[in-house]
């Protein structure tokens, strides 16, 4: 009897420890076949990822724009303007480029503008026009002067004189004279055609 119950308990533990193997082996494969797989994933993953830093996949850098130099056709040059009128003052610039460049006005060495912004006591009728231009809305003993108009980082500047009153005539003058001297000349060389002094021939 305790033969038989031997049998049983031995007959038990071996299908125990077969059923206990398979279940080990099926475990074991589950768990293989599941690690297969995520090291196929990562190198898929690895395939595909793009590196923007690579020295491959680095694009060439981008040159900036040449910087260009702003210049006067003129240094210097004077306006004249009658009192209690408006009055524009020029800021003629060459190789002008808003992207690179800032205009400021001044008044005697005193900031007026600085780009768009106006930086004086708005009594004094200060304004910008589209062009950076200056307007002055009324000439006074205040307003007269010397201004500049700045071009900036480079320091490039137009020195303008605002005098109240009338442009002198002198160069208006010295016109006349001019002309009233070349009418005199072709006065005379018709008065010498006409009497046949000199002939067109002897001329030219």
């Amino acid at each position: 009897m305790t033969s038989v119950r031997n049998n049983a308990v031995s007959a038990a533990l071996l299908l125990g420890w077969v059923i206990f193997g398979c279940l080990n082996s099926s475990v074991l494969a589950d768990v293989a076949q599941k690690s297969g797989e995520k090291s196929q994933n990562q190198d898929s993953v690895d395939v595909d990822y793009y590196d923007e830093s690579s020295p491959e996949n680095m694009k060439a850098p981008v040159k900036p724009a040449p910087t260009l130099m702003p210049y006067f056709e003129e240094e210097k040059k004077t306006v004249y303007a009658k009192e209690d009128t408006e009055v524009i003052l020029n800021c003629p610039v060459k190789n002008y480029n808003e992207s690179q460049h800032m205009i400021m006005w001044f008044k005697n060495n005193n900031t007026i503008t600085t780009g768009r912004e106006i930086l004086v006591d708005a009594a004094l009728g200060y304004h910008l026009d589209k062009d950076m231009n200056l307007v002055i809305d009324k000439v006074s003993e205040k307003t007269k002067g010397e201004y500049y108009c700045t071009i900036m980082p480079q320091n490039v500047r137009l020195n303008i004189v605002l005098e109240i009153g009338e442009q002198p005539a002198a160069d208006n003058k010295q016109a006349m004279v001019s002309a009233s001297a070349l009418s005199l000349v072709l006065a005379l060389l018709a008065h010498k055609l006409s009497f046949g002094i000199v002939s067109l021939d002897n001329i030219f």
